[in-house]
């Protein structure tokens, strides 16, 4: 019951989806982290799995899309419901083990995808009532579409790449900046310690009260002195 207009639209998704799906899992076996699954680091495990829910359900919309005589409305419902228990499950994570420092950015994508799976069912309503009108399932391209796009960049994170979008680079400047600044005051700090702790030493003229040789007479000064002449 799609538009047969989109036909090719859906065929080139799944083939798409379908190879992504596999490079992922290449993606994975080949990252640099040793430890997967329970152990792996919070981040790689949201990246991993919001990479997996999407493409998965990209490639069904595809699939369903493409059998002949089907409404695509109520799969969309459906992958939609498991996509947002997919992100409660993350967000459970991420409350038990909340990572600290830099690594809570990549959470910021768990609000973001669930809000685009409300958008899918909230859609899939509309699909449902409506399977021949092309608004619909024009948003319905639109929304693989996007999953596309947070699939790849997910995948492209697991495999260790820098991020270069422009606020995670400035942000890196930022503290590498503020790490060269906070070198100098620790170093004279430390300084500044050590000089403290160190013992004082006698002056070069001065001399002990006892049992030190007099320059002037040759012998010793003080109370040792007295007590040899007498």
């Amino acid at each position: 019951m799609v538009p047969t207009a989109y036909h090719g639209f859906f065929a080139g998704c799944a083939s798409v989806a379908a190879t992504l799906i596999g490079l992922l899992f290449v993606a994975i076996s080949v990252s640099p982290h040793k430890e997967v699954g329970r152990r792996a680091p919070l981040s790689f495990q949201v990246q991993a799995a919001v990479a997996f829910t999407t493409l998965i359900d990209t490639l069904v919309v595809a699939l369903v899309a493409l059998l002949p005589g089907n409404n695509p409305g109520y799969s969309t419902m459906v992958l939609a419901c498991a996509g947002i228990s997919s992100t409660i499950g993350m967000t459970v994570l991420a409350l038990r083990d909340w990572p600290a420092g830099r690594d809570r950015w990549h959470l910021v994508i768990i609000p973001v995808l669930g809000a685009l799976y409300i958008l899918q069912l909230l859609n899939g309503i509309d699909l449902s009532l409506h399977p021949r009108g092309p608004g619909p399932i024009h948003r319905q391209a639109l929304l693989v579409i996007v999953f596309f796009v947070i699939a790849v960049q997910r995948a492209w994170e697991l495999l260790g790449a820098r991020d270069t979008r422009m606020a995670a680079v400035v942000g890196h400047l930022v503290r590498e900046r503020r790490a060269l600044a906070m070198v100098p005051t620790a170093v004279s700090e430390t300084t500044d310690d050590a000089t403290s702790t160190l013992p004082e030493q006698p002056g070069h003229g001065a001399k002990c009260s006892y049992g030190v040789p007099s320059p002037s007479t040759g012998g010793l000064d003080g109370p040792t002195t007295g007590a040899l002449s007498s």
